[in-house]
């Protein structure tokens, strides 16, 4: 079973998340005024994200990781670009 897209109202806005096939949320976009929006919005990932770049924008860590290092798997939420109401 695939991922999926959900459509859910954020008061009188709307939003959309991302969740794995064990239900984890692995995305949340941003607001949208409407269902039409978000649903645009969630057209535009599945026809980017497949060849879409992986571009590093955090700054450079000296420390090493804890004993066991870090997780290769993404954890809490992470935001998608979208068209958010607020610039």
């Amino acid at each position: 079973m695939a991922g999926r897209f959900e459509i859910y109202a954020d008061g009188t806005d709307f939003r959309f998340r991302l969740t794995g096939e064990d239900h984890e949320v692995l995305a949340v976009s941003g607001l949208f005024r409407d269902k039409a929006g978000a649903a645009a919005a969630i057209f535009a990932v599945r026809e980017n994200a497949a060849a879409g770049q992986i571009v590093e924008k955090s700054a450079p860590s000296t420390a090493e990781p804890a004993q066991g290092g870090r997780h290769d798997r993404p954890t809490g939420r992470r935001r998608l670009a979208g068209a958010p109401l607020h610039a």
